[in-house]
């Protein structure tokens, strides 16, 4: 699929107003995030107290991971047919409602079903809002947006984390609904506040020469997926990834404990991989380019693989700490690379579609890996489960390799002039 002319550089024209507008609508990632991940430890610590059910524990997981899977496709579509500030602006006014009824209301049933629609409403905010930057950004600025937008998620993840527990302990799970409840507000009053179109309008929009117009939205995103051979490489990839991973999720306490580190270590590998995504995705945005971003993808996938399989050796706690640096470094620059790359290769009137449908298809993957997961911790023990994680996911570097072979563009990478 030929590069469409929705990144068209128009943006670039004006470079500050561009950067200023990305600026913002990072900022709205930010506190979003922050206060999403917050919740998620409270949700599970309000469950885990209430019931001291480990199954309830795995039905929420469950019931957010099928959920995400079914509706990702359907909100990348609502992303492509609506206008994407309003719809972005919508989903958080609704997750804002959804979270201060939380503050109310968190029986267990609460939880669960509120916690069901706060996943659906994040299937159709993700998909509009990554395409809506490649708009925004356009052709020039588009490896730094993704970038920005990358760091300001993965700080957000990792400071709603850690103020989870400390807020659950002095105020209770409640004040940290009512926190990302007011968060949602914050990113919605700076979405309306960004003025720069968010997508091209119905009459301008792209399809290939001598192509049925109508073809690519009846397949839907994961249609569209398996459709273009680029995306197929990439997701093939992904999905082998994020099936692996939930097999070390499920390792990661049983490590912490085998290791005598306790809930300190578990704090601690949490909060290394956290910082190492922002290193990761923050080195993204100033050494990619547009030739580049294939090769910036393989790259990443294989520090990740490096990072977790080499837990399965360390000793202690320490090195354990260095790996999950290594691994989450990976995960960030390959994230901002394989945005890029979709986003430069999806027509701006699918970018939505395509968005929900690699989601919906990683989702299904990690569903899958979980059902199989605590298995086969309780059978090989947590170490040799980190060492074939980190095997699945070199092997998952296989079909990125095809991707830059098929590309031709495995230039070295190398930092970006720096612009604006």
């Amino acid at each position: 699929m030929p590069v469409p002319d929705a990144l068209d550089g128009r943006s670039s024209k004006r470079p500050h107003s561009t950067r200023a507008a990305v600026r913002r609508l990072a900022v709205a990632r930010f506190v979003s995030i922050a206060g999403t991940d917050a919740t998620g430890v409270a949700i599970g610590f309000a469950l885990y107290a209430q019931t001291h059910s480990t199954e309830l524990l795995s039905l929420s997981l469950m019931l957010t991971i099928g959920a995400g899977a079914l509706l990702a496709p359907l909100g990348g579509a609502l992303g492509d047919m609506l206008d994407r500030r309003r719809l972005m602006v919508g989903a958080e006014l609704l997750a804002c409602s959804v979270f201060a009824a939380l503050a109310v209301v968190h029986t267990p049933a609460a939880l669960l079903g509120l916690g069901l629609v706060a996943t659906a409403i994040g299937t159709v905010f993700g998909p509009a809002s990554g395409a809506a930057i490649a708009h925004v950004a356009g052709d020039r600025e588009l490896a730094w947006a993704n970038s920005v937008i990358a760091t300001g998620s993965n700080v957000g993840k990792t400071a709603g984390r850690l103020a989870a527990g400390a807020l659950i302990a002095a105020l209770g799970p409640a004040s940290v609904f009512l926190l990302d409840a007011i968060t949602f507000l914050v990113s919605a009053s700076l979405i309306a506040s960004v003025r720069r179109a968010f997508s091209v309008r119905l009459t301008e929009a792209y399809h290939e020469p001598g192509a049925d117009a109508a073809a690519p939205a009846r397949g839907g995103g994961v249609g569209l997926v398996a459709r273009e051979p680029v995306l197929r490489l990439l997701v093939a990839s992904a999905c082998m990834s994020t099936f692996a991973t939930a097999f070390s999720m499920t390792a990661e306490v049983p490590l912490v404990f085998a290791t005598g580190a306790g809930a300190v270590g578990l704090g601690a590998l949490t909060a290394c991989w956290g910082a190492g995504m922002v290193v990761g995705s923050w080195c993204a945005g100033r050494a990619l380019r547009a030739a580049d971003e294939a090769a910036g993808v393989l790259a990443g996938r294989l520090a990740m693989a490096a990072g977790v399989g080499f837990v399965a050796l360390a000793p202690t706690l320490g090195p354990m700490l260095a790996c999950y640096l290594l691994g989450g470094a990976g995960g960030g620059f390959m994230g901002v690379a394989a945005q890029s790359l979709v986003l430069r290769r999806v027509p701006d009137e699918l970018r939505a579609r395509a968005l929900g449908g690699i989601e919906a298809c990683r989702n299904f993957a990690f569903g899958v890996g979980v059902l199989g997961a605590g298995a086969l911790v309780g059978l090989l023990g947590p170490r040799p489960v980190y060492g074939l994680v980190g095997v699945t996911m070199a092997l998952a570097a296989l079909p990125l390799a095809a991707l830059v072979r098929r590309l031709g563009d495995a230039q070295p990478l190398r930092p970006a002039p720096s612009a604006g």
